[in-house]
């Protein structure tokens, strides 16, 4: 049997170490008490005497990172020699590459089956797809003998922090994408670490029918071999960020007492539960914030040390962490009510309040009669039409100077409704003004592109359900839009203070007639106040005389006290006062059989209002008319993102150029709108 393949070795040298580079190569072997090694420049010189070497057992590794050039001159230079010291993390000057090895699970010192081969080459392909999608460069891929690596170029330093920054790199992969059957080694990122070097055979345990030596070998390698951008890899590090559940009551001020499966339970999340290296990870039945994330889309992991993290491979929920699933569920999980109990009694009694007065101002008087009210000048009324047919007839849209907090249980598509609120204002010709705390702008505009080209501009993409806009079209809405639409760029943080002061500024150059908030959980409001429910009333008294002062229309999205049930006006997020100072309160259902059976419980006679739409719209106040218990039915369109006023509505925004009419025929040629 030959244990070597001379092509395949050679490849490797000049992939992994080119121009001459110093390596070391390793052979350690069964046979053997302690490994050889040797130091080359040259794959010739290593190939003559790799040949003189009984390779019977035996595996050969190579190290992938650059070594100091003084390592060249120790006994082992370009022959094998065991027992001799070999290159330790200070010999390297510096990093050239990370590897990705993904392993099957199975007994130590045994090699793989054909089956195990299978479903590590699947695995393998999935992550290369992720990294790339992720913005990584292309990656060397190679067959290990009994699994598959990925070898990603990097150039960094050998620190500290780069050896921290790696090992989370790793550990966040295997979290990702480990399972039962094919594991990602998170041991690959110290700086002298060894790799299989490829044309030479693996041999793990007895050459078995079932469980056969392989010869490695490499298998792509792309044309042009581009380092890693090292903010890729952090970008990576944070997708499943870890929450360190700190020592509480609750736990027994011990974290690793934090019950996981069962705050699932209690909270009907279902999962399927598995282990990896690290510690737990239930792969969720649907992602919390998107039911149409299923499968192992998204999951919750949990480390030995107690610590719980989250993630949902769909864009749309790439920011969300375990803290935003909990906060979900438990709004008020984080909130100290000891510490909130403790400031308000410093405040009662060991601060000094000021007396309030009134005066009186341009000669207003404090108090009128009734004659002197009725013959004020009337104020005009406007009113930002929402494109909801029911709620313009019911409440006339939504009243400039009055504040409207939008409410819903997730996935209840409440954020998906005010964007194209937003989109409806703009074509009614008003100024809007958005900010989104929980998705980056591109991401707002990818959507409301979507909404502004409806079904017949959009084509299919690769997965199901996914549309996207031709760019020809987006240009066009984004020409369109640009005139009357402004977004928050949000990499300026989220202090509400901060944001209040630009938010002030830009409505008076904009001239904004709409504000669209979303949503109040997503600011910082610390510091407002000193507790969470006088901070909330803070903000929202701040928007009412906003709204008042610059005769705007602020809509803001607070979410809901309890993720479960059917919602009522009280569930809505924060103190009581919230819903005394709002002008307008809607609340955002989807029409599904949890919502079917909770409403008829309480609405016994309204078996008309759960037989129509995926989704409905309650209006729960109306300062104006106290319109209430009224339940808008609308109907979600995949291709186009909208909730339309019923299934054949096609709604066309301003930025499509109407066709000219010559004597009642139009060439459509070259005209798509047409």
């Amino acid at each position: 049997m030959s244990y070597i393949d001379e092509t395949e070795v050679r490849k490797a040298i000049a992939c992994i170490k080119p121009n001459n580079d110093l390596f070391e190569v390793r052979i350690i072997s069964s046979n053997w008490k302690n490994p050889v090694s040797g130091y080359f420049k040259s794959a010739e010189v290593l190939l003559e005497n790799l040949k003189r070497q009984d390779l019977n057992n035996a595996n050969v590794y190579i190290v992938l990172n650059a070594i100091n050039e003084a390592c060249y001159s120790r006994d082992q230079r370009d022959k094998f020699i065991s027992g001799k010291t070999s290159t330790s993390d200070n010999d390297i000057v510096g990093r050239d590459w990370i590897l990705v090895d993904l392993d099957p699970v199975r007994p130590k010192g045994t090699s793989s089956t054909d089956e195990q081969i299978i479903k590590a080459k699947e695995k393998c392909l999935n992550v290369r797809k992720f990294l790339h999608e992720q913005g990584f460069t292309k990656p060397i891929v190679a067959f290990s003998g009994n699994g598959y690596h990925l070898l990603y170029k990097i150039a960094m330093k050998p620190t500290d922090e780069t050896r921290d920054l790696l090992k989370q790199f790793l550990e966040s992969l295997d979290e990702l994408f480990s399972d039962d059957d094919i594991n990602i080694d998170r041991v690959n990122f110290n700086a002298a670490r060894v790799c299989k070097l490829y044309g030479t055979m693996a041999q793990k345990g007895m050459n078995t029918e079932d469980r056969p030596h392989r010869m490695s070998r490499i298998l792509t390698v792309p044309e042009e071999i581009k380092p890693v951008d090292i903010a890729y890899i952090k970008k990576i590090c944070k997708l499943v960020e870890h929450e360190q559940i700190k020592p509480s009551k609750y736990n027994n001020y011990n974290p690793r007492n934090f019950e996981l499966s069962k705050w699932l339970t209690e909270h009907g999340i279902s999962y399927r539960e598995t282990s990896y290296a690290g510690g737990t990870k239930y792969y969720l039945d649907h992602c919390p914030f998107d039911e149409n994330h299923k499968g192992k889309d998204a999951a919750i992991f949990q480390m030995s040390s107690g610590a719980i993290g989250f993630h949902c491979f769909h864009n749309s929920c790439a920011d969300k962490q375990w803290r935003d699933v909990r906060l979900l569920f438990e709004p008020d999980a984080y909130t100290e009510k000891w510490k909130d109990e403790e400031q308000k009694a410093y405040r009662t009694f060991n601060r000094e309040k000021p007396k309030p007065t009134i005066q009186p101002v341009d000669g207003k008087p404090v108090f009128m009669t009734a004659w002197d009210i009725i013959h004020l000048p009337k104020e005009p009324e406007s009113f930002i039409k929402t494109g909801i047919k029911e709620i313009d007839k019911k409440i006339r849209g939504l009243r400039k100077g009055y504040v409207s907090v939008w409410s819903g249980l997730r996935s209840s598509a409440k954020s998906t409704l005010l964007s194209q609120i937003c989109l409806n204002a703009v074509d009614e010709g008003n100024n809007v003004l958005m900010y989104s705390g929980e998705m980056k702008n591109t991401r707002v505009m990818e959507w409301m592109m979507q909404q502004a080209a409806g079904k017949n501009y959009v084509e299919p993409g690769k997965w199901e359900n996914q549309y996207n806009v031709p760019f020809k079209y987006q240009e066009m809405i984004a020409k369109w839009m640009a005139k009357r639409l402004i977004i928050y760029t949000n990499d300026y943080g989220n202090n509400f203070t901060a944001f209040k002061d630009q938010l002030l500024k830009n409505i008076d150059s904009q001239k904004s007639d709409f504000v669209f908030l979303d949503n109040l959980m997503a600011f910082n409001i610390d510091d407002l106040a000193d507790d969470k429910w006088t901070a909330q009333k803070e903000f929202t008294w701040s928007l009412h005389e906003m709204a008042l002062q610059k005769n705007i229309h602020i809509a803001f999205v607070a979410h809901p006290r309890k993720a479960m049930g059917f919602l009522r006006f009280d569930d809505i997020s924060g103190s009581a006062d919230i819903g005394n100072m709002v002008d307008n309160a809607f609340i955002v259902h989807r029409n599904n059989d949890d919502f079917k059976r909770l409403f008829l419980s309480m609405y016994r006679n309204r078996q008309d209002v759960v037989d129509d739409g995926t989704n409905i719209v309650e209006i729960v106040k109306d300062r104006d008319y106290g319109t209430q218990d009224v339940f808008v039915p609308l109907y979600y369109e995949i291709e186009s993102k909208r909730l339309k006023n019923d299934k054949a509505e096609n709604k066309i925004y301003g930025w499509v150029e109407k066709p000219k009419k010559e004597d009642g025929f139009v060439e459509t040629e070259d005209n798509p709108f047409v």
